[in-house]
């Protein structure tokens, strides 16, 4: 079975390869949850991205965020699906 850091680390080396390193560069990791979907028990990894593309760390500080949710399957380590997370409330 894949742990919580494993599956952590499984989503954030799929949005790196999927989304690029610049757009990658300023991610963090806010949720993680467990899961089923369609009958598979996954791991469900929220990172966020800033909206812009920051050319430093500072620059990051403040700026507006998108989320990705990432489900990995527990008893693989395989990334199933990459999808946007709306906010509740979002303005």
């Amino acid at each position: 079975m894949v742990t919580i850091q494993e599956a952590a680390e499984k989503a954030v080396a799929f949005a790196q390869e999927s989304l690029g390193p610049e757009r990658s560069k300023a991610m963090q990791l806010e949720e993680i949850e467990s899961a089923n979907e369609g009958g598979t028990d996954v791991w469900r990894i929220t990172l966020s991205l800033p909206d812009a593309y920051p050319t430093n760390a500072l620059e990051a500080i403040g700026m507006r965020r998108q989320y990705k949710t990432f489900a990995v399957a527990k008893s693989t380590g395989e990334v199933l699906s990459m999808k946007i997370r709306e906010l509740w409330g979002k303005a």
